[in-house]
């Protein structure tokens, strides 16, 4: 048995509410699990400077694969509409403003085009008549992370020092994340849905692929992210206490590693020089913030468009043009000006309050979804948390990730109905 299946969650818990569902709903499983596969695997093919190319490749395709199959099934089931109405019109909107900005072009589209097919895989999700389950979603993250996170840890173990471990992601960071997304995805599954030893195997897994990256943005939002799921949980002190021993254990690993304790020393004593060549990651990520607040201050209030941060060629007089800004806030004020980011921030603060409500009902007709609402809160906030050093929504199998997993809690259905029996008469 795959160590991402079981007989109690597997095909059974894949066709748990399906009622009367097409033989399309019965495919959606698989369809996700190989687009997002072959996603994951490819993700490092493509050239650095892709994103300064409008050429259709397989990451498009998949794209929009998923945004084709996302109008059908809206049309079919129209489950979502008008949320999905206002995201696809915002991005609409800020990648119009992008195109009077750089002018039209299939580059300039790109951005727009990779951000609404993250809409599209949540509409597939959430209008996917229960196929798409809480547990299968959690399921298909463990199946296309499982072999990136064993790369990760053969990367580590042949390490050269030349390059920090990815997996198959196109940047460590970028993987980071992903695998930790995949370990409270399988902390969860081990916590709430069975303590099965396999999924305790993977969380150790994605935990320990997580550190191989040496990624200090990833390690503190892993944390942040571990240390909530216990905060949250209800239940014991030591079913709370648990996720924090093991965010304390991460971060006892990232230390004992040579590189993680150079990379963490490194970080600690950066300067913040006005000149000069940077000196650490992060004295490379504030030259880059200090070089767009220009940027910002010349559209403050509707910005340049979408992508235009990172579409930019590099000059010799600003070779840090064209990279992306490792900070998702002041990507989206530059891009979007104060307009687009409050207006992101304000649907933000919706989609928590959706889920905290979604956390105060007190049962679900779907069994295997106990403490699903927590588990979505916590992946919104790691992704919050990883944001603002990050280039979290940049990441596209990060982003699907998140979507494919939050979007099928947010189809859960409400308390479960149940008729008072009928008095029985003598």
């Amino acid at each position: 048995m795959s160590v991402w299946s079981s007989p109690r969650d597997g095909l059974s818990s894949w066709r748990r509410g399906l009622g009367a569902a097409g033989d399309l709903d019965l495919l959606l499983v698989p369809f996700l699990g190989v687009m997002l596969f072959v996603r994951v695997l490819t993700d490092d093919l493509s050239a650095p400077d892709s994103r300064h190319s409008g050429s259709l490749n397989l990451s498009g395709a998949i794209a929009v694969l998923l945004m084709l199959l996302a109008g059908g099934l809206l049309l079919r089931r129209r489950r979502g509409v008008l949320p999905t109405v206002l995201a696809v019109v915002y991005l609409c909107i800020w990648t119009g403003i992008a195109v009077g900005t750089s002018g039209a072009s299939t580059e300039t589209l790109r951005e727009g085009v990779r951000e609404v097919s993250v809409i599209a895989l949540a509409v597939i999700v959430y209008n996917a008549h229960g196929a798409v389950t809480v547990p299968s979603a959690t399921r298909l993250v463990q199946f296309i992370g499982f072999a990136p996170a064993l790369i990760a840890l053969y990367q580590l173990a042949t390490f050269t020092g030349l390059n920090r471990p990815y997996g198959t992601f196109a940047h460590p960071d970028s993987a980071a994340m992903f695998f930790g997304i995949a370990t409270i995805a399988s902390l969860w599954l081990y916590v709430d849905n069975g303590r099965r030893r396999s999924d305790a195997l993977l969380t150790i897994l994605f935990a320990a692929a997580l550190v191989a990256t040496f990624s200090i943005d990833g390690l503190i939002t892993l944390v942040v992210m571990l240390t909530t799921f216990g905060a949250l949980h209800p239940g014991s002190r030591r079913t709370k206490l648990g996720p924090c021993v093991i965010a304390g254990v991460v971060v006892l690993a990232f230390f004992a590693l040579p590189l993680g304790a150079r990379r963490v020393a490194s970080v600690s004593s950066t300067r913040l020089a006005s000149t000069g060549e940077p000196d650490s990651s992060l004295a490379w990520r504030l030259k880059k913030w200090k070089t767009l607040i220009p940027e910002w201050e010349g559209s403050p209030v509707f910005g340049q468009g979408l992508g235009t941060t990172t579409t930019t060629e590099a000059t010799l007089k600003n070779r840090f043009a064209g990279k992306p800004p490792h900070n998702e806030y002041i990507r989206y004020l530059v891009e979007t000006g104060v307009v687009g980011l409050s207006i992101l921030l304000a649907a933000l603060a919706i989609l928590m309050r959706v889920l905290v409500r979604k956390r105060r009902i007190p049962g679900t007709l779907d069994a295997g979804a106990l403490n699903a609402p927590t588990l979505a809160i916590v992946i919104v906030i790691g992704c919050l948390v990883d944001s603002l050093a990050d280039n979290t929504l940049l990441n596209s199998p990060t982003c699907y990730a998140a979507a494919l997993i939050v979007a099928a809690i947010l189809a859960l259905p409400g308390v479960e109905v149940r008729r008072a029996p009928t008095p029985q008469t003598a």
